[in-house]
């Protein structure tokens, strides 16, 4: 009788080890599934936000390249402005809207304050505090060829009713991130003169940025040029020692190389004549500025 009451008790203690053990394991299991449930009311998850990189130019049909040159945001008077570079060879007829991520079912008042040379500013108001994002759409407004109605033809003249149609085409969507966008103060710009104190300083960026890519281009084009010359000279002086056979081989690389070279003087040439140019309208800038301040 002890020795079976041993068992017995034996086999109960091996039982309850082992359900414990299976609780342990099903607790442990129960309470990562509830962490993964509630995770997301106290772990901090940050939606992407798009910001659109400026002078970078953005390829669109039809219009040319868009380029966002300048965004700054105004807290105190709820407004961004949005300096946009259109490269164009006519007038476009532009319009604009914009949404905040805060209220993405309401469309905000946009204004354009400025517009010179391709040159637009816009500005967009009533900002939510914390508007987060904005998306900042830009359209071609399409005027459709006229279309004529001819409804009475019993009288001696006919009546003509010509309908003009205006239609909408999508060109790109400019993203702000409120995080990354740089704040102004006071009020935003006021005067026409600010404004084209800033668009003259934005076109005077650019075009100093593309004298120093000419520059470089320019070097790198003298770079390859000497390379050239130098194996041109190097061919040369092994003609000395070559057969008739193996001059005229020669004889065409080197014909080759001075095509080459050829090239580079001609590249060389335009790039300069094309800084010129860049420099001659720095200045009439400079001049600009300055007629500018003096008002």
């Amino acid at each position: 009788m002890t020795i079976k009451k041993k068992l017995d008790d034996y086999r109960f203690n091996l039982r309850r080890k082992q359900s414990w053990k299976y609780t342990v394991i099903l607790a442990f299991f129960f309470l990562g599934f509830l962490s993964l449930l509630t995770s997301k009311f106290y772990i901090h998850t940050d939606d992407r936000l798009y910001h659109t990189k400026p002078f970078e130019p953005i390829s669109t049909a039809g219009t040319g390249n868009i380029t966002l040159e300048e965004r700054v945001y105004y807290p105190t008077a709820h407004a961004l402005d949005m300096v946009v570079k259109i490269d164009q060879g006519e007038d476009e007829n532009l319009s604009f809207s914009a949404m905040e991520k805060a209220n993405p079912n309401v469309k905000l008042p946009v204004k354009v304050v400025y517009e010179d040379e391709g040159y637009y500013v816009v500005r967009v108001n009533n900002l939510s505090p914390h508007w987060e994002a904005l998306a900042f759409d830009l359209y071609q407004e399409e005027e459709e060829n006229e279309t004529v109605n001819v409804e009475d033809m019993t009288s001696h003249y006919s009546t003509d009713t010509a309908e003009k149609e205006d239609s909408q085409s999508f060109l790109t969507t400019l993203y702000s991130d409120q995080k990354k966008t740089k704040q102004g103060k006071g009020k935003s710009l006021q005067q026409k003169q600010d404004y084209s104190l800033l668009v003259n300083a934005l076109e005077k960026k650019t075009v100093k940025k593309k004298i120093q890519n000419y520059e470089k281009a320019m070097a790198i084009e003298a770079k390859q040029k000497r390379q050239i010359q130098q194996e041109m000279n190097e061919l040369q002086r092994d003609m000395k020692y070559q057969v008739d056979e193996e001059k005229a081989d020669t004889e065409s690389k080197i014909a080759m190389k001075k095509d080459a070279i050829q090239s580079s003087d001609e590249s060389i040439q335009l790039y300069e004549d094309e800084q010129k140019s860049l420099q001659e309208k720095l200045k009439m800038l400079n001049e600009k500025e300055q007629d500018l301040v003096m008002k």
